[in-house]
């Protein structure tokens, strides 16, 4: 705001030291101001055209989130969208969809300027390691690619071969790690109580009767 107010002042300055005539120096400076008044109009404009337009792909994405989430806890809804490519098991599709949820988020965080190229890179090094980030990619990353190049976005198209180059690099270092290793069984083993040996049962006490004998063991 500071440095358009000086640039409109110096260019004022130099009307007026141009123009020697003042009536012209007065109708060249009320041009100028109309003209910038006029820029600053359709500038603000097409900022308001931006957030609306932000605020709308919001909007759908949680829409399309709530959608998800839907399917993900009923089959029956699942069922509603287009089948898989090959069939699997309930719970790997769920699976798949979320890592496509995830995939989703850093697509828009990068589109943004939120996440630079080396952080999106280490994400996807890391991400790919496992099994379900590479099922997730083997299984959309036609779609993820043909969108991409289909559309109108250099950054979109970045973004896809981003993925596709650390997913490669992934395949090429070595297997992906099972989800099977992911986890271990400390916190069964600490939430189940360790068995306690079973009290030894109590002696019988020694008899105090006479045993029979005198005091040189003949009756």
């Amino acid at each position: 705001m500071i440095f358009a107010v000086g640039c409109l002042s110096a260019l004022l300055i130099l009307v007026f030291r141009l123009i020697d005539n003042r009536a012209q120096a007065f109708s060249a400076a009320s041009v100028l101001i109309s003209g910038m008044a006029l820029t600053g109009v359709a500038v603000s404009l097409t900022f308001q055209a931006q957030q609306t337009k932000a605020a709308r792909d919001e909007r759908d994405r949680s829409t399309h989130r709530q959608m998800i989430y839907l399917t993900m806890g009923d089959r029956a809804l699942a069922e509603c969208l287009e089948p898989p490519n090959a069939p699997m098991p309930f719970e790997r599709y769920r699976q798949i969809i979320f890592a496509n949820l995830i995939m989703g988020r850093w697509y828009a965080a990068h589109q943004l300027g939120d996440v630079d190229d080396s952080t999106l890179r280490y994400t996807l090094e890391r991400h790919f390691r496992g099994e379900i980030g590479r099922a997730h990619w083997e299984y959309g990353r036609h779609d993820w690619l043909r969108g991409a190049i289909g559309g109108q976005q250099r950054k979109a198209v970045a973004f896809a071969d981003m993925v596709e180059e650390c997913y490669q690099a992934a395949v090429n270092a070595g297997p992906a790690v099972p989800t099977a290793d992911y986890f271990t069984d400390e916190d069964v083993d600490a939430a189940t109580p360790a068995s306690t040996p079973e009290p030894a049962p109590p002696r019988r006490p020694r008899s105090t009767q006479p045993s029979g004998r005198g005091a040189g063991g003949h009756p």
